[in-house]
C-alpha cells in the first residue's frame, strides 16, 4: 500500500489504533499535550503487552498548558506485525495518528 492509503485517528487515551490483530504502518503523528504538561506516547506491536516500537513526549515543559505539540512523519513508515497500539499519558493529551492497515 502506499501513504495514500493512510488513515487518521484521535485518541484521547491509550488504546488500540489499527483493528485489533491487523498489522499496520505507523506513517506519523501528532501529540498535542493537555492540561499539564507532561505528555508521552509508546507505539507498541502486540497490544498493551507488546513490544515498544517508538516513543516520544514532552516531559516538564516550559510552555504553556494545552500549546505544545509534538509532531512526527516518518519518511518510511515502521511496520507493525501484530497491531498498532499507543499508551498515551498526560491529562487530557490528544493523539492523531496516520497509519494503514496492511
Amino acid at each position: 500500500m502506499s501513504k495514500l492509503a493512510a488513515v487518521a485517528k484521535q485518541l484521547t487515551s491509550s488504546g488500540v489504533v489499527t483493528t485489533v490483530g491487523t498489522p499496520g504502518r505507523l506513517h506519523g503523528y501528532s501529540l498535542k499535550c493537555g492540561t499539564d504538561v507532561n505528555a508521552s506516547v509508546i507505539f507498541l506491536d502486540g497490544g498493551s503487552g507488546g513490544t515498544a516500537r517508538w516513543q516520544d513526549g514532552n516531559i516538564l515543559s516550559t510552555t504553556a498548558a494545552g500549546d505544545s505539540y509534538i509532531r512526527c512523519t516518518f519518511p518510511t513508515p515502521i511496520q507493525f506485525t501484530t497491531d498498532i497500539y499507543a499508551v498515551l499519558t498526560g491529562t487530557n493529551s490528544i493523539l492523531s495518528v496516520e497509519y494503514e492497515e496492511t
